[in-house]
């Protein structure tokens, strides 16, 4: 049986997925999911490069 991968590492790989796309909707897909996580934060300031 294999081991459960880590969890913090899922979030990580989560966040970098998703700001790859570079659009607000997966920003704030990833703040949804995770808003206490401290790459909420850097989401958030990814969200305010996007604003014009």
């Amino acid at each position: 049986m294999q081991k459960p991968g880590d969890p913090e590492e899922a979030v990580k790989s989560e966040y970098e997925a998703l700001k790859g796309r570079g659009t607000r909707e997966a920003l704030e897909l990833f703040i949804a999911r995770h808003p206490d996580h401290p790459l909420a934060a850097k989401a958030k300031e990814e969200l305010q490069r996007l604003n014009p």
